[in-house]
């Protein structure tokens, strides 16, 4: 039996926070449990006692880590059995999360009592690497990001609505997103390292550009695709946060499905499933001649004659009818109607079976001819006048949604503005406005304020769905033998909190956790990591620092080469063409 990763609780605290009301003199615990802002377990009801101490714990931690580091103190601690994650999101809050590791229960046999068999004793052996620290920390941040996008963050809501306020939306919010963790089936790398930028980036960002250059300062534009990515450069130079692109994403209506039809399972309805049919016997009254039996009797069936009208066209399809039964007569030409004869059947036939009563009746085919022949007399044609003109087909106006969100800037990201933000959506490209003016109150923006561009985005989004649906169609190539025989480097480069990656790039490779980790020390700086596996041998790479300008010595580049007989010299020539190549950073070193 093993079990998986999985969360075991989660709390929010803060422990400059101080009760609401007065307090006992004898409550000692309130001071502390009034730094508790959110928590939720595994268990369901959990005492008072045991929360504190585990939050005391944490609080403990990070205090002795202090003393020897203050510029960055405990975010980690691993156990036999769990691991504990702390980060601070922003000044004096903190997320605090307990992990169980993965486990698997291992069968341990004990000593032979008196007159006993060996006692087996179960114990769990549990996996140390089944979780990434690295990995847990992004997701805890993603987690904040989304909720500082959507209601503000922690800080602002504080100073705003209070603290019931903050705590009700932590409720809210970390609730559902924490009893959705997925830790079971381990983190993916290239979803750390920022939304994904569409391969043909270049060419969609001069679209986006041309339609961003239309627009007011104060408005900026941005494209996505899901999974893609597409911003325009007045977007990426705000620098904002990674959780925004994902909310957009999240916008995008699901394709359309063709419906199915509901499978049956009664019989015959299914292909190949319906019974064969009974054996129908060659002749069933022959069988009941020879036989003469009817349920175990024997019956003596006589041979019957019945008439010719009650045989029902039986046995007599194939006999010539009696001449007597059609005599054409010259018509009545003052009534213009056939004359019938009826010929009075004598005793002997209605007496002798098989006897067969005739009708004659006479038909003129020549008038028959003359009177289906219509004669057409010429009438005069006026074109019909409608009653009303019809009315010129015209396109449905083209309108924008609305839709509020909080945003920040960095020179101030704990400082969060209500925006509004106006998108619409075609093909499943939508084009987004985030308007930042601040002389404007954003509840008075409505999609009226942007009408003005609706067009010009409409237009924008079937310029990016086709060069989308383009790129997809040029990629849908056979594979030559040499790229099924050898597998293809991968590559993910991250930059302005966005990523490109190589074509099906999907990794969950320790090593480009642990080479992220060393990158984001702060003492000593750390610009490369390279390493290498054992078995099997492949190569991971990691780089910050791409270009020599100003504002991209922070751009990061992870690789995994597979190649065996790839020397460093060689690994580092392929990465330095991979960032060359995707030119995401100028005057590249």
């Amino acid at each position: 039996m093993s079990t998986a990763a999985n969360l075991l609780y989660l709390t929010i605290y803060n422990p400059t926070l101080r009760p609401a009301g007065p307090v006992s003199p004898d409550d000692e615990d309130a001071e502390e449990q009034a730094h508790i802002l959110f928590y939720t377990s595994k268990e369901r009801a959990v005492s008072r006692d045991r929360m504190l101490r585990q939050v005391g714990l944490a609080k403990a931690l990070i205090s002795f880590s202090d003393m020897f580091n203050p510029d960055e103190p405990c975010n980690n601690v691993h156990s036999q059995t769990k691991r504990l994650i702390m980060v601070s999101p922003e000044p004096d809050f903190w997320i605090y999360a307990g992990v169980e590791l993965a486990k698997s229960a291992v069968e341990k046999k004990g000593g032979k009592g008196k007159g006993r068999e060996k006692e087996v004793e179960v114990v769990f052996d549990h996996k140390e690497h089944s979780v990434r620290d690295e990995a847990l920390k992004v997701d805890l941040l993603r987690a904040y990001e989304k909720f500082k996008l959507r209601h503000g963050s922690f800080t602002s809501i504080l100073a705003t609505l209070g603290q019931e306020a903050l705590e009700l939306q932590l409720e809210r919010f970390f609730t559902v997103w924490g009893w959705s963790w997925n830790l079971e089936d381990g983190p993916e790398f290239g979803e750390h390292i920022g939304p994904q930028l569409h391969p043909a980036q270049s060419s969609l960002a001069q679209a986006i550009d041309e339609f961003s250059s239309t627009l007011p300062e104060e408005v900026v534009a941005i494209a996505v695709s899901p999974p893609y990515t597409v911003p325009s450069t007045r977007y990426t130079s705000h620098g904002f946060t990674s959780a925004l692109p994902d909310y957009l994403q999240s916008l995008v209506p699901p394709p359309e499905q063709a419906p199915t039809l509901p499978s049956s399972t009664e019989e015959g309805t299914i292909k190949g499933t319906s019974k064969p049919l009974p054996a129908v016997s060659e002749s069933p009254s022959k069988m009941n001649d020879d036989g003469k039996s009817f349920l175990g009797m024997n019956i003596d069936m006589p041979k019957l004659n019945w008439p010719g009208y009650l045989t029902f066209g039986k046995g007599g399809a194939g006999k010539k009818p009696p001449d007597s039964l059609l005599a054409v007569t010259p018509m009545n030409e003052d009534k213009g109607k056939p004359q019938i004869t009826l010929e009075t059947p004598s005793v002997v036939d209605l007496v002798t079976p098989g006897a067969e009563r005739t009708v004659d009746f006479e038909v003129d085919r020549s008038a028959l001819e003359d009177a289906m022949v219509s004669e057409g007399l010429p009438m005069p044609w006026e074109k019909p006048t409608p009653s009303q003109p019809p009315t010129p087909f015209e396109p449905e106006p083209v309108e924008f949604a609305a839709s509020t969100i909080h945003l920040s800037t960095p020179d101030d990201p704990h400082n969060t503005k209500r925006r509004r933000v106006f998108y619409l959506t075609r093909d499943r490209v939508l084009v987004a406005l985030l308007w930042l003016d601040d002389t404007v109150n954003p509840q008075d923006l409505t999609p009226a304020s942007a009408s003005e561009f609706a067009a010009s985005a409409f237009s924008l989004a079937a310029t990016v769905g086709t060069t989308l649906t383009h790129d997809s169609r040029s990629t849908e190539t056979l594979p030559s033998a040499s790229k099924i025989l050898q597998q293809k480097d991968r590559y993910a480069l991250s930059a302005s909190s966005l990523s490109m990656r190589s074509a099906e790039f999907e990794s969950h490779s320790g090593h480009l956790y642990d080479a992220r980790e060393l990158l984001h020390r702060s003492d000593p700086d750390i610009t490369e990591v390279f390493s290498r596996g054992q078995n099997p041998q492949h190569w991971h790479i990691a780089r910050q620092g791409l270009g020599t300008e100003e504002g991209f010595t922070k751009e990061e580049v992870f690789m995994e080469v597979f190649r065996k007989e790839a020397s460093l010299t060689d690994v580092d020539n392929a990465l330095s063409s991979v960032v060359r190549k995707t030119a995401i950073a100028p005057n590249v070193v």
